[in-house]
Order: C-alpha cells, then structure tokens, then sequence
C-alpha cells in the first residue's frame, strides 16, 4: 500500500490502550495469529467459489429433463433428434431411476448432476429407465457427446467478471485489516466484506465437491451470510462517529449481533441463515422468511446509519470521504439488495444480464472504500465525476477512439472482403485488420485536435492549469540566475494551482535549503536532506504529505506552513536543488496526478536550471579565485627570485654562475653565492624534499636560516652546517629535509673546501679531462636533530671546471621515459669544455630541456664554475 493510505483519516483508529508494552505485543500476536486464519479461511473459501463457479458440463446425451420428488425419478422432456439419446432408444416421458447402477432415491437428485460433470465426451453411462405401460424397466447405454457452449462471446466474458467479483472484497477488506490490526472497525469492515464475498448461492457444480470442503463452504456461508448485514449495521452505526440510531439505541447492534449468531448456528449445515429447529417449529410457513427479513431490514437499516454519518461527519475531510462511501454504497449494494429481496421473497429467477450489471455495480461499494482508504484527500462527488470524465474524454480519449475505431473497421473490413476471399478467411481478416488499424492512424492527429478542443471547452481550469505550468517548464530553461527564477516559479505556480501557501526553498553554498520566496511565517532554512518521503521524492516526484508524515523528523518543520504537497527540485545527477512547498489548494480539491506530473516537469526543468546556474556561478567564482591565485604565484616567483642571488662577488681566478629554472611557478630547488670576505665566496645548491608551495616555503625557511649563520662559514664551515641544521630541524616538521651542497672557494689559494650534505656528488673536470665526484660528506639536513659534518678539501687549478646540480637535470626524461642521465651530462661538458661559465650552463640547460620536451617534470638548477688563470679574467 502507498504512504498516502492512513485509515485513521477514515476513523479507523485503534480502540485499545494496553497498560504494558509486553501485554500489548502479546496482544497483537493474538490478533494477528487471529487475522491469519481469517485470511486463510477466507481465501480458501474465495478461491475454491472461483473455481467452481467457473465448472461446467462439457457433455450431453441431448435430452431435457425435470426432477419429481415424488417419484424420485428424472423425467425425460424433450429428446433431440439425431443425439446419443434418440440413438440409445429414450424417449419423451421415460423416467430415468438410476444411473450406472445409483438410484436417486439413495443418491438424492444431485446424482445427474454429479454424473454428467464427472463425464467425458465418450463416456458410456447405463441408465436404468422406467417407461410409462411396462412394468420392468430397461437398461439403456448411452455415450456422452461434447457438449457445445449455448452461451456467446459477451456471454462468457460477463461470466467470467461475475466470477471474479470477490477479489475485490478479499483485497480491500485484508488489506485494511492488516494495517490496523488492533481497531475494532478494520475488523468489522474485513468480516463485513468477507460476507458480501459469501453471499452468492453455492454453484450446482458443488455437488462433486469433496464432503469435508463441501462441509466448509456452507459453514462459512452460512455463518457470514447471517452476519453480513448485522456487522454492515454495526460498522457505519459507529463509523466514524456514532450515528443518531446508535446514541438512542446502543444496544440494538449487539441485538442484531446476537440475532445475527442465532440464525448462524443451524445456518451452519445448509449454508443458508436458519431459525433454530426448536423455533421453527412453532412457525410452520413461515421459518424460511423470518431470516430473509431479518438480513434485508438490518441492511437497510446499515444504509440509514450511513446516511447520518455522512451527514453529520466530524470534520469536512471525513465528510468528503463518507461521501464517497455513500454513494459507492447507495449504487453499489442498493439495487443488489432490492433485486435479491425480490428474487428471494419473490422466487423470481433473476436474468442474468441483470446479475451481471447489479455486480458491476456492486464493485463500487469495495473501490470506494478503497479510494477513501487510499487517497489522503478525496474528492467532492461532483469533482471525482468531472476528473473521471475528462481523464477518459481527454487524456485516454485518443486510445480508446482508436482502438474502438481499429476493432469496428476490422470487423466490417472483414465481413466486406470475406465475400471476395471466401476461400481464404485468413487473408480477409488481415487485410481487415490492416485496413482498420491504417484508418485509425490517419484519423490520429484530428483526434488529438479533438481531445483539445474538449479539454478546452469542458474542463477549462485543469486546461488553463496545464497551458501555464507548460509554459513555466519553457520560461524556466531561459532563466540566468535564481534571483529571477523563484518570482517566476511562484507567479506560474500560484496562476496554475492555486494552492493556499506556497513556498519556494533553493539550495545555497552549504548542506540546506534557504527560503527563496516565503510569504507566510515559516524556517527560513530547512535540512538538505527527507529520508521520510521515500523512493518517489529522491525519483523527483511530488509528494502528498499526509499528516502520518507531518510528524516526521524533518517535516514537522514545515507544518507551520501547512505543507499538502512537496516537489523536490532534482538536478541531472539526483542532487537536491531545491523545494516547492504548496498548501491544500483553495478549492479544498487534492492534486491530481496530472498537477503531480506537471509540478514534476517544472521542478525537474527548475532543478537543471539550478544546476547550470551554479555552475556558472561555480566556474566564475574558480575564475576569479585561480586569477587571485595566479597573480599570487606571480608574486610568490617574484619573491622567491629576490631569495636567489641578485649578483655574483667578483673573484680573480673562478668564472661562475647559476640557474634556477622552476617546473612550476615556485619550487623547492636553491642555490646562492656568499661573500665572505677576503676573496672567499660560499657557493650553495640545495634541492628541498618538496614541490610548489610547500617546497617554496621549506625552501625560503633554508634560506633564511643560512643567511641568518653564513658568517661562521669563515671560521669553521662544520659549525655553520651544524647551526642551519639546528634551525632547519626546529622549524619543519619531522618529515621534511633537504639535500644541499656547500662549498668555501678561496680565491688566493684556489683552494676548495666542502660539505656534501646527502646530494647528488657535483662533477670536478680536471685539466687533464679526468673527473673526480664530490661525494657526500654527510647526511641530509633537517630530518635529524643529532647531526654531524666532515669538511672535504680539493686543490683546483686553473682549467677545472666544476659543475654543482640537482637532480632535475640527469631525471629528466624524453617520451620514451629514458633519463637524461650523469653519463650524458658528463659528455656534454666534456665537449663543450671550453666554454665560459655562463655559455657552458645555457648550453646544459639548452639540452636537457631539448631532451624532454612538454611539462617539466622538476626544477632545474645549476651551478658551474670555471677556474682560471688571474691574467686572464675579463671582469678583473
């Protein structure tokens, strides 16, 4: 069942108040164990009626015949010509006494009956048959022949839909029962049902039921057949409120009741209310209809206690919903009651198209019930016409048309050319077919023009309400920005639906929804998120909100606004974009399921309009943060070159110079030239565990702490690296380090002392083209806080070349993903030897990114130092 069924609406509230938890949980055990055997007694009972209903003779011998009590013998009225009968030798007034050796006066008159269900085409029988002027009787056999249908098309689908009218009842009355198992009036309305379901007669073909579930189908008939219409009374006389009756006359339904029981008990054997033997034989004549008037007054009585309800109903909902019922009732059980009494009292055999409309009418009784059931909010009587009317005139107008026209042109296709194709019948009905469904599709768009002209000229308002929710879907798609969208959202919705509140909420930069437009008091901001409303809200569908769900976690802060329905405004991937909350629209009607599915258009329509316009305003709120960005890197790479030396001191004997070319805008690689005084220059490369910002910063931190220290470099090169390790180690956290390289050039002596701190080993060229590599001399810096430091010493001369650099420059790879290499690096040098200092570091950095062209994958840096003699430096 849907969440829109809450019987409570309909008075179906429990009557039980346990006074303990674990007595209330026993107690609905007890009832339910007690509604299962109902339910199973009930659908055991239905369904073997179904069946047997629907068994039919499938043979005959071709005779017509009538039971004499009397004689206990079946008289042979008319025999056809040419049957098994006529050839077996049976004749007019013949008196058959038994059949295959079984009397009727031992078997009971059920016994042709039997016989003949049994039977299969081919079947022999014996009859035993007493003719009229002899005195011994005569042994005839006879041979069942296929018994051909009497009954045409029309006649056996009405046969089928009378045999099937049950279900309904069984449907709507466990239905409800097993919603509220604990209310009185759920289980009234479930035995009431379950009476309407037994109150057709037993069918003839009973009589080849097995005894035992021949036993049960009268008890149970007879029991809910003599009950039916005291609970039917009992139901509306307390339904929803006590009716007039019932607050005179209390007592009076557990009267009928126990009247109700009295008739049940002897009812039980015949399936059929009885008086008991003891009363019935004070009442000769009469006995039979002491019950009928007992069922027909009490129901009539049910119907005037309806009647009142509906008048004097507590509140208008439940007014509407009685309503409803009312009518369902009157059209319903009324004329079934009136042709039935008649039948009954009367012994007057009722036609059986007669039969067939009174239960096409009597569906009415179920499915009103079941619609006030259902349906939160019911319609007016006159509305739920006019809706039905336009829903078949208009909306399923076009396919019935054409199918009737399909069907009605095949038929007179198929008579037309079935003179010219005699032969071929076949091929008649195809063409008939075709010819039908070929007509019907060129009537087609006539038809549609039809249905709107209807629609337009008899159903105006849900016309007009279409037109402009059709409209606000088109307008929607047009819309830039959500201060434009929700005033024409709320115009659109309230022109079209007229709901009496209306508040429209759009998600904002967080986890919530913000009233976009709200005229009455309620939140200005609601969660983002309504599990309680299920599947069809995350579908993007409408929700009717009942007031079970009023009282949910998130909706009840919304019922200050009265909420009768909400539309979720879904984007394309099923976000949350908004809300649509309407009120109970002013004409008190609900919202159809074509407002439903127009609201949805709107709001799914809405929800991607939403969607780009957050994206819009996503893309232009990136453009400016990665424009801020991108002018904050620009300062960021202007700050970080100022780190980088500005000049180099100027020596007598050593050419050098250095680069820093950064993959990205700011990076983690260093280098620097220190004066310190007396011709020495410190030269530096550092390459930081880091890139970009991070290694920007770890970088400047370095820095920093070696131009905070550089003056020790002097007097004693370990103490400085111990002191910048000191600094580095204390301002970082634990998992960064740098490698770093640092150098003491003397320009008097051409001396070169060193200290290789975990870094790639910078390449010393001598003179001579040998090649020495300063290896490490210590561990990295930084990553532990107990360092120490050895100072390596070299001897340059005049000639030597040496080249400090990253590992940028030997891991830079081509496409094919092989690095540039120590090895290449060495011979690249090597040629180009004779370069100066700053020629020699262009050409290196010339061909690693020559190498590996694209995005560079690390910075590059680089020092290279030439050693010269005096004499021969320009700069001198």
């Amino acid at each position: 069942m849907s969440q829109a069924m809450d019987p409570a609406l309909l008075g179906l509230e429990s009557q039980a108040k346990p006074s303990s938890v674990p007595r209330q949980r026993l107690r609905r055990y007890f009832l339910l164990a007690l509604a299962v055997i109902f339910a199973a007694l009930t659908i055991l009972y239905t369904a073997t009626w179904m069946y047997y209903v629907r068994l039919q003779t499938r043979v005959e011998l071709g005779i017509e015949t009538e039971y004499h009590r009397t004689t206990q013998a079946l008289n042979i009225v008319k025999v056809q010509p040419g049957s098994p009968a006529e050839q077996t030798g049976l004749a007019v007034g013949d008196n058959v006494v038994a059949i295959n050796g079984q009397t009727f006066a031992h078997a009971g008159p059920d016994l042709f009956n039997r016989t003949w269900l049994r039977g299969r085409p081919g079947d022999t029988i014996t009859l035993t048959v007493q003719r009229p002027g002899q005195t011994r009787a005569l042994q005839l056999s006879a041979t069942f022949r296929t018994r051909p249908d009497p009954n045409g098309l029309a006649k056996r689908i009405a046969a089928q839909i009378i045999g099937s009218y049950p279900v309904i009842f069984l449907v709507v009355g466990l239905a409800v029962l097993f919603m509220r198992l604990e209310d009185r009036n759920a289980w009234l309305l479930a035995l009431s049902f379950a009476g309407f379901i037994a109150a057709s007669s037993l069918p003839p073909s009973f009589v080849i039921i097995d005894p035992a579930l021949h036993k049960f189908m009268q008890a149970y008939r007879g029991v809910m057949v003599s009950m039916i219409t005291p609970l039917f009374y009992f139901f509306f006389a307390v339904f929803p409120e006590p009716s007039a009756i019932e607050r005179r006359a209390a007592w009076l339904k557990w009267a009928l009741l126990l009247l109700g029981i009295l008739f049940a008990i002897p009812g039980m054997s015949v399936g059929e209310p009885r008086l008991p033997a003891a009363l019935a034989r004070w009442m000769p004549g009469v006995e039979l209809r002491i019950p009928l008037i007992f069922v027909y007054s009490t129901g009539t009585l049910a119907l005037v206690s309806l009647a009142m309800n509906a008048i004097a109903a507590p509140t208008p909902e439940a007014k509407r919903k009685l309503r409803v019922i009312l009518w369902g009732t009157m059209l319903g059980v009324e004329p079934v009651l009136v042709v039935r009494g008649i039948s009954d009292f009367r012994h007057w055999p009722v036609p059986f198209w007669l039969d067939f409309a009174n239960i096409l009418m009597l569906v009415l009784f179920p499915l009103s019930f079941a619609y006030a059931v259902v349906k939160h909010r019911v319609l007016e009587i006159p509305v739920l016409l006019r809706r039905s009317a336009r829903y078949l005139l208009v909306k399923q107008g076009f396919v019935v048309f054409v199918l009737l026209l399909a069907l009605a042109l095949n038929v007179v296709a198929a008579m037309s050319l079935s003179r010219m194709f005699h032969p071929q019948p076949a091929l008649a009905m195809s063409l008939g077919t075709s010819f039908g469904l070929l007509l019907a599709w060129v009537s087609a768009p006539q038809l549609r023009r039809g249905t709107e002209r209807i629609d337009r000229a008899f159903f105006r308002g849900a016309y007009d309400a279409r037109k402009v929710l059709q409209d606000l879907a088109q307008r929607v798609r047009r819309v830039n920005n959500k201060e434009e969208l929700a005033p024409i959202l709320y115009e659109h919705l309230q022109m079209a639906l007229h709901p009496s509140s209306l508040a429209i909420y759009l998600k904002n930069s967080g986890d919530s929804l913000q009233a976009a437009i709200l005229k009455q008091p309620g939140p200005q901001e609601i969660p983002l998120y309504f599990p309680e409303l299920g599947g069809d809200f995350t579908r993007g569908e409408p929700v009717e909100i009942t007031p079970h769900m009023a009282h949910s976690l998130v909706i009840s802060d919304l019922v200050v606004l009265r909420p009768d329905c909400i539309a979720p405004v879904l984007g394309r991937s099923g976000e949350l974009m908004g809300l649509f909350v309407l009120g109970m629209r002013l004409s008190e009607e609900p919202y159809s399921s074509e407002d439903k599915l127009l609201l949805g258009s709107v709001a799914s329509q809405a929800g991607v309009a939403l969607e780009n316009i957050h994206l819009a305003e996503s893309m232009a709120e990136r453009l400016e943060a990665d424009r801020r960005t991108a002018r904050e890197m620009q300062i960021a790479r202007e700050v970080q070159k100022k780190l980088l030396p500005q000049e180099t001191p100027q020596l007598k004997t050593l050419d050098y110079c250095g680069a820093c070319v950064q993959a990205r805008a700011v990076g983690g690689d260093y280098y620097d030239f220190l004066d310190l005084g007396s011709w020495r220059v410190g030269l530096a490369l550092a390459d930081i565990a880091g890139k970009g910002i991070s290694g920007a910063l770890l970088m400047a931190n370095l820095q920093a702490s070696l131009r905070s220290q550089y003056a020790l470099a002097g007097e004693d090169l370990s103490r400085l690296l111990l002191a910048v390790n000191r600094l580095f180690f204390k301002n970082t956290e634990s998992n960064h380090y740098a490698t770093m390289f640092f150098g003491l050039y003397d320009d008097s002596t051409c001396k070169f002392a060193y200290v290789n701190c975990g870094h790639n080993a910078p390449l010393l060229l001598r003179s001579g083209n040998t090649v020495e590599r300063l290896e490490a001399t210590a561990t990295v810096m930084g990553l532990f806080e107990q360092w120490s430091c050895t100072v390596a010493e070299a001897q340059l001369a005049p000639g030597d070349i040496l080249v400090l650099y990253t590992d940028g420059i030997t891991e830079a790879a081509n496409p094919d993903g092989e690095e540039f290499g120590e090895e290449r690096l060495l011979n690249l040098l090597q040629t180009n030897r004779d370069l100066p200092a700053t020629d020699l570091l262009k050409k290196v950095l010339t061909e690693v990114q020559q190498f590996s062209p694209g995005e560079q994958g690390d910075d590059l840096t680089l020092i290279v130092a030439r050693v010269e003699q005096w004499w021969r430096r320009k700069r001198y």
